[in-house]
């Protein structure tokens, strides 16, 4: 879907009468006025009705009339609407093309002429682009609703996260990529529908032009294959996408890239490729330390591991920061599969994991849930969670683990 396809001017698909008469209803309904008292001394009520459903032609003199009383200045002149469908045009082409840097901008401009918008016969078009604007995306309401058609009725339903609806009425790059995205953070059947789902936004992007698209597409295939520790599949996304990445200026996603790879190596036991990424990061993030340290702690670094995680700050967040209590619990504690405190931990931080972020984050921590259910002789408990986890992983390298003073394999 080229910039054409979604002109905003092509897609109004309800005559300017019914465009007019639902704009009347709502700005009637908000006021809470009855059909008889906007009606009164200006036309009938039936025909105030039929007005409101577009089922009659008004003079311009009676929608003036009509528009007077509810105290709306009506924008409808060429001049205005011609400038009003660039900056419509302009901003929905930024979203279909997830150009971040245009945003704040559009944003800016849609609310400088926000009263004027909501008072045209672009107010639904409008209100559509601020909630697709905004974050988290909103939705418009059901009056404006009834003004979309077509595409513009598809990303509708994309802000209202009802990604089958989305695709069947704007099967565009963006469409898939964000059905991949949601798809991508359950893990669905080892993420099959995701992977699907994110080949065909890059395909679409790629014919639409929407590089940015492109290689979100392609870190999200990269990331499912990732959180699969498919890492010769990961590296073929991972390299597309940072050729993307490295032409865009991307200097961000490069970053992302290369954590999500280390992150992966620590999965598979590769802690010392890992160790050389995150500890050569100049200014390392919560999260970013939190690696750093399992790294040490893999490698037999208690103490590296201990100042890395000194080094993350008070106000990293609940979630990082029990993370890293759970590390330097470890490190600390030769004998914490026997310690109540650090399974209760661990498994509250594994549930928040489960509900709050995708579920890769939980896939990471699964071993050391495993291991506390094994060490704890909870085998019924290890046996369901593997069993109705999301996805199924190939065997990691085993860990020497000690208890009751007898070592054996995890």
């Amino acid at each position: 879907m080229t910039r054409a396809h979604l002109d905003t001017s092509a897609n109004w698909g309800q005559s300017p009468i019914y465009r007019t008469g639902a704009l009347i209803r709502r700005e009637r309904l908000a006021r809470d006025w009855s059909l008889k008292g906007l009606a009164h001394g200006i036309c009938a009520v039936s025909y105030l009705s039929k007005i409101e459903r577009g089922e009659a032609d008004p003079s311009p003199e009676i929608i003036g009339a009509l528009l007077g009383r509810l105290g709306v200045d009506w924008h409808d002149d060429e001049a205005f609407l011609a400038r009003a469908r660039d900056l419509l045009d302009r901003g929905y082409d930024a979203v279909l093309s997830v150009e971040e840097a245009a945003l704040p901008g559009l944003r800016e401009e849609l609310a400088a002429r926000s009263q004027e918008l909501a008072a045209s016969p672009l107010a639904a078009e409008a209100a559509l682009l601020e909630g697709l604007l905004a974050t988290p995306r909103r939705p418009v309401g059901p009056e404006l609703e009834a003004l979309l058609d077509g595409r513009l009725l598809g990303l509708q339903r994309l802000a209202e996260g009802r990604y089958d609806d989305a695709l069947r009425l704007c099967p565009c790059a963006l469409t898939y990529l964000e059905a991949g995205f949601s798809a991508y953070k359950t893990g669905e059947r080892n993420y099959a529908p995701a992977i699907e789902l994110l080949r065909r936004a890059y395909d679409e992007a790629a014919a639409e032009g929407r590089a940015h698209v492109m290689v979100s597409a392609r870190v999200y295939l990269g990331n499912c294959y990732c959180n699969q520790l498919d890492l010769e599949n990961m590296e073929r996304e991972y390299a597309a996408a940072a050729r993307l990445a490295r032409a865009l200026g991307e200097k961000d996603l490069l970053r992302t890239i290369g954590y999500n790879a280390a992150s992966a190596q620590i999965e598979c036991g590769r802690f010392d490729e890992a160790y050389a990424f995150f500890s050569a990061l100049e200014r390392p993030d919560p999260l970013d330390l939190h690696k750093l340290a399992v790294c040490c702690e893999g490698l037999g670094l208690p103490e590296e591991a201990l100042a890395a995680l000194d080094r993350v700050p008070e106000d990293a967040g609940g979630l990082v920061l029990q993370l890293c209590d759970l590390v330097r619990y470890r490190l600390t504690h030769a004998d914490y599969l026997r310690r109540p405190e650090y399974g209760e931990a661990l498994l509250a931080a594994f549930a928040r994991c489960r509900e709050e972020l995708p579920i890769g984050f939980a896939a990471f921590h699964l071993p050391w849930v495993l291991e506390w259910y094994t060490a704890n002789r909870q085998y019924r408990a290890a046996f369901e969670l593997e069993r109705d986890f999301p996805l199924r992983l190939p065997p990691r390298p085993a860990a020497t683990v000690e208890y009751d003073g007898a070592k054996g394999v995890q």
